[in-house]
């Protein structure tokens, strides 16, 4: 998980590098940025209902393999066209590899669900450090922007082959015969609350998808700091969220996984607004960690919540999920950085990252008023 977050990541650092080699705009950038969450959008259903049906090893494997080999791709771009299309490939892979991912470690561990599927998806939160951080610094020590994609992706390889005579055996995460949809999701209040869900993820990963590309763009181009240190100060974000995962975690499977998604999302969305305006370098860096530890209840709890509820059609409701939310949640980048492009990226943070955060936590809130089975609050 921290290498698929690390390879996800690391575009941030390079934008204004990616500007001057391809004579472009940020706007432009942030289409390429977005260009695999588009790609995202197409197959989280497929592969849930797959994995759901055939089991999860070998989605998975795929899903892995098939995204770090984009990555060293996207390293050969020669153009923003082919950059895009590159990342919109990786974006049709990765689903492959998460949400089977997410649905078979509940299956590993189903007497504390919500620890320990915060406690892997804590990888992705690490990867907000080290994709910035490293790219920043590979940017730096190299001046090549395309170092990045190489060494991460390489990595991916590296650790997938790995998993390949690793992988552990367990019976239930096999679910052969049956239908290949389960009807029990279609009914009125499954649907509603997969509705909900959606909406929730939608607008927490479009603000956390635009402040995680943005904010480094930010700190070096209206800050005045070095690719380097614009890099480790944004990717202090994904260290809050690296602890602050497993430790709503466990907090979410005593107190409730709604309750801490929301009370963490409400503290998210003040912390940005102090992030922005703080003055000080050191209580930016501080705000920016804590941001992220609280931040990480939201899609924590948010993942947990969805397969707890929906436990025979755990992949399905997770794949429509991410598929809905990662949709509109592209527009995100695109937007700020037509803002930036116009005004300063700071205001686009500001006006979309913000309110964001908040439109997730009243949409979370809202699934209160849906009862079925398997809700655990």
């Amino acid at each position: 998980m921290v290498l698929y977050f690390t390879q996800r990541w690391i575009l941030g650092p390079l934008i204004p590098s990616l500007m001057e080699t391809f004579g472009t705009d940020r706007t432009t950038l942030g289409i390429v940025g977005a260009g695999s969450l588009w790609g995202y959008t197409f197959t989280p259903i497929i592969a849930g209902i797959i994995s759901d049906r055939f089991g999860r090893r070998y989605v998975i494997l795929f899903g892995m393999f098939g995204l770090s080999a984009l990555t060293v791709i996207s390293g050969l771009a020669h153009s923003t066209g082919q950059l895009f299309l590159f990342r919109f490939i990786t974006g049709l892979i990765e689903g492959f590899f998460f949400i089977p991912l997410i649905a078979f470690t509940m299956e590993l561990f189903p007497e504390r669900p919500g620890f320990y599927v915060t406690f892997m998806s804590s990888g992705t939160s690490f990867g907000w450090f080290t994709g910035p951080a490293l790219a920043g610094w590979l940017l730096d020590l190299t001046g090549n922007w395309r170092i990045p994609f190489f060494a991460t992706g390489i990595a991916g390889i590296l650790l997938a082959v790995v998993l390949m005579f690793v992988w552990p055996e367990v019976k239930r995460e096999r679910h052969p015969g049956g239908k290949l949809l389960d009807p029990s999701i279609l009914r009125k209040s499954s649907l509603i609350m997969l509705g909900l869900v959606s909406f929730t993820a939608m607008f927490q990963i479009s603000g956390e998808f635009g402040f995680a590309m943005w904010y480094p763009v930010f700190l070096k181009t209206e800050i005045g700091m070095t690719a380097s240190m614009a890099g480790v100060i944004a990717g202090l974000w994904g260290v809050g969220q690296f602890v602050g995962r497993p430790a709503m975690g466990l907090f979410s499977d005593r107190l409730g996984y709604r309750r801490v998604g929301i009370a963490g999302g409400i503290l998210m969305g003040l912390c940005l607004i102090m992030v922005l305006k703080v003055e000080n370098s050191f209580a930016r860096g501080f705000i920016t960690l804590f941001t992220g530890f609280v931040g990480s209840a939201v899609m924590g709890t948010l993942w947990t919540f969805t397969g707890l509820t929906f436990a025979r059609t755990r992949g399905l409701a997770l794949g429509v999920l991410t598929t809905w939310s990662y949709a509109i949640a592209s527009l995100s980048p695109i937007t700020i950085g037509y803002i930036g492009d116009h005004y300063r990226v700071s205001t686009g943070l500001l006006v979309i990252c913000v309110p964001a955060v908040f439109l997730a936590c009243a949409a979370f809130a809202a699934t209160g008023l849906v009862k079925m089975d398997g809700d655990r609050g």
